[in-house]
């Protein structure tokens, strides 16, 4: 109880630090306003889990609201990836992802239908969702890149006895 008020407190303390570095910008250089900045994936999601937990200090609603967004966006960057895969593999993922989607969906649901949202463990929830995707599809890639290279060396190989074949004169 004790370390969740801590780490609650702790967001919010960052979260007004970070909002009040930006307006000291803009107060000091109102004609150049912070350019945009990418930062890689997993500090990316740092940054939504820190502004989450103090969002979700504040208001838990909000807090699941935004991470079922972020989620949403990380399955459909996930689906993009998931191009590479062909036939049947690209129809099971695609499928698998749906039903991602609509786990997430229910989760967000329920949590909001409480009185009190536990903003944490909803949060966990869906963040476990997209996990399960990910770690799905780079089973998929994999599996894809292994049965490609399998493909390759087996018709090096038969490329390689039909040269034998040619050179002893059987021929095929």
């Amino acid at each position: 109880m004790v370390i969740n008020m801590t780490n609650r407190l702790l967001g919010i303390v960052i979260a007004l630090a970070l909002t009040s570095g930006i307006v000291a910008h803009a107060a000091q250089a109102p004609q150049r306003p912070l350019a945009p900045i990418s930062l890689p994936a997993t500090l990316q999601t740092a940054a939504s889990h820190v502004s989450e937990t103090a969002t979700g200090a504040i208001d838990p609603a909000a807090a699941i609201r935004a991470a079922y967004q972020r989620n949403r966006v990380a399955l459909e960057h996930l689906r993009q990836q998931a191009s590479p895969l062909k036939g049947d593999a690209h129809a099971g993922f695609n499928q698998f992802v749906s039903d991602q989607e609509l786990a997430l969906t229910q989760t967000e649901r329920a949590a909001l239908a409480t009185t009190r949202p536990d903003a944490q463990s909803a949060i966990a929830a869906m963040d476990e969702l997209v996990a399960a995707a990910e770690a799905e599809l780079n089973r998929e890639l994999q599996g894809a890149a292994a049965s490609a290279s399998d493909s390759t060396g087996q018709s090096q190989k038969n490329g390689q006895l039909g040269k034998a074949d040619e050179s002893r004169g059987t021929g095929n």
